[in-house]
């Protein structure tokens, strides 16, 4: 068996320690194993002088978007685990449906403060996100607050340099009319 024939056979494990000493899993294919690897390499050679990774962003096999502050991240290791084909949930929500959005952040929440406690949003507005990925691409200038929205109009502002880790339904990011044009 070749390595593209390997790769299409196969789930890769990416495992991310963070400085708190939380580890995550998550499920990713060969396509987003090789874009981060690319851009881990990249600024690991010091090919980014000018835009430096501020943030590590992937989607998983499960639909889900991830978002990483890089200077959260102690390691970043890939494998292949046949343990981790199920979504593994990082954050111990315990919930089904899972959250629309999760955000890890460092400081305690008012409900909760003895522990970190991820922020939990159940009904956002698809495409809230939309022109996220453009920032994080480094096409835009990344904003300074994250803006999340619900379907009842409330609106949460949250620093963006407070996020350590946030995880998310892919329709947030990518609008309706964006996956009808990728369905055609």
């Amino acid at each position: 068996m070749n390595t593209s024939e390997f790769d299409e056979n196969v789930v890769y494990t990416l495992r991310i320690e963070l400085l708190d000493g939380k580890s995550l899993l998550y499920a990713i294919d060969a396509e987003n194993k090789q874009y981060l690897i690319n851009n881990l390499r990249l600024n690991a050679d010091g090919s980014y002088q000018e835009d430096k990774l501020s943030f590590l962003w992937f989607e998983t096999t499960y639909n889900r978007q991830v978002v990483i502050n890089v200077k959260s991240i102690v390691r970043v290791l890939f494998g292949v685990d046949p343990a981790v084909t199920d979504y593994r949930d990082n954050f111990q929500v315990g919930s089904n449906p899972l959250p629309q959005a999760i955000v890890y952040h460092t400081g305690n929440t008012p409900e909760n403060n003895s522990q970190k406690t991820p922020l939990l949003y159940f009904s956002l507005n698809e495409g809230c996100l939309a022109s996220f990925e453009l920032e994080l691409e480094g096409k835009q200038r990344l904003r300074q607050f994250i803006n999340l929205i619900d379907e009842n109009g409330e609106e949460s502002f949250i620093p963006m340099v407070q996020i350590m880790v946030m995880e998310f339904d892919q329709q947030l990011f990518y609008g309706e009319e964006e996956e009808y044009e990728e369905e055609e």
